[in-house]
């Protein structure tokens, strides 16, 4: 009896197993999990190191937007789940952080690298691995041509280059003008377009001067400059030498104009001190200024009551990679192929300005540029 008894129990067993395999949702398989109940997205970031400043908002800013995604039932019903990795700046350390991204933790796509040169260095593997990049704040023009998996964010910096060269010309009315750049890929090509303009404007470069990206002392190429007497110099720094550079030339007593792109938006405030009026910057058009942006004036508030400070438009970067993803998500699904082909259908209002990618390549064709000074708290103030 008991023998018949365990024989029942089991047929009645395996029948009841059978029916739960049978109606299992079609994804399962064997030794595959059931969906999961998030979608993992990675980003690379400098949180340490030189370009930290840099990394820090637009960190604060992402993390903003992967807990309001989420708060409000995450992307199809899932939560976004953060796979955040440090480089440093460093580009070798941004090809370490997206090879594992893509190849163990599987990701469809990357927010990042922030800068130029890690978002370059990472372009290949994007699209060896299939994975969509999307970097925050790299503005090189050679991103364009990187490949078909490849986005960003803020725009190429030859926007900011030639917008900046038309401020020199139509605001300061500047006649003579000096070039000082970077012996860097964002300098060489700011160089390039700033004297494509001027030539077409029939204004004369007095002077063309170049320092190296880490340098300290300017004082010899600033006195060639002030020799050249130019109404205006156009200076394509990153803060940290232009810090030194506003100081050394008021030193010098060469008061003119120093105009620039957004890489001059630093904490520079305390070492430039007086200098610091003398600086102009184009940067996009993002601040408490531009009530037309609901989403930007909704982001500026809420970051400040989150972090008890203001935002600014690398923040704003941040926020907004995460939910221009999250809209390609809702588009195309979770899948790298379809999150690409999403992201050239998509043109959105967010919280950094209108992103908006066409179909030849993966840059931001929406943003809008602004001319800026800082304030002695480092913030950005629009030049009206």
């Amino acid at each position: 009896m008991r023998s018949k008894d365990a024989r029942t129990v089991a047929t009645f067993v395996a029948l009841v197993l059978a029916i739960a395999w049978a109606t299992l949702p079609t994804t399962f398989e064997r030794g595959v999990s059931a969906q999961p109940s998030s979608f993992a997205i990675g980003a690379i970031n400098p949180l340490t190191g030189p370009f930290a400043a840099y990394g820090e908002p637009v960190r604060d800013g992402m993390l903003m937007g992967f807990d309001e995604v989420n708060a409000n039932g995450g992307v199809a019903g899932r939560r976004l789940e953060l796979i955040l990795e440090d480089d440093s700046g460093d580009p070798k350390s941004a090809v370490s952080a997206f090879t594992k991204l893509a190849t163990v933790s599987k990701v469809p796509v990357v927010i990042g690298p922030l800068s130029s040169g890690a978002s370059m260095a990472t372009a290949p593997l994007a699209n060896r691995y299939h994975v969509v990049q999307l970097s925050t704040l790299a503005g090189t023009i050679d991103l364009s041509r990187a490949g078909e998996y490849v986005f960003r964010i803020y725009p190429s910096s030859e926007i900011g280059s030639r917008f900046i060269a038309k401020v020199a010309i139509e605001r300061f009315h500047a006649k003579r003008v000096a070039i000082f750049y970077p012996n860097n890929v964002f300098g060489v090509a700011s160089r390039q377009f700033v004297t494509e303009v001027m030539k077409q404007a029939g204004v004369d470069v007095v002077a063309v001067e170049t320092f190296k990206d880490g340098d300290r002392d300017f004082r010899t190429q600033l006195t060639k400059i002030s020799a050249a007497k130019p109404d205006v110099i156009i200076c394509s720094a990153y803060y940290e030498e232009g810090a030194q550079i506003l100081v050394q030339a008021t030193q010098l007593g060469l008061a003119v104009p120093i105009l620039g792109e957004d890489g001059w938006f630093g904490p520079i405030a305390q070492i430039a001190d007086g200098a610091l009026r003398n600086l102009y910057f184009a940067n996009v058009a993002f601040g408490p200024e531009f009530k037309d942006n609901r989403v930007m004036q909704d982001f500026i508030a809420g970051f400040r009551k989150r972090y008890s400070r203001p935002s600014n438009s690398y923040s704003a970067a941040g926020y907004a990679a995460v939910y221009v993803v999250k809209h390609a998500i809702e588009i195309g699904g979770y899948d790298a192929e379809k999150i690409k082909d999403a992201l050239h259908q998509t043109d959105m209002e967010t919280a950094f300005g209108r992103v908006r990618y066409g179909d030849q390549n993966g840059d931001n064709l929406g943003a809008v540029y602004d001319l800026f000074q800082l304030n002695d708290q480092n913030e950005p103030i629009l030049v009206k």
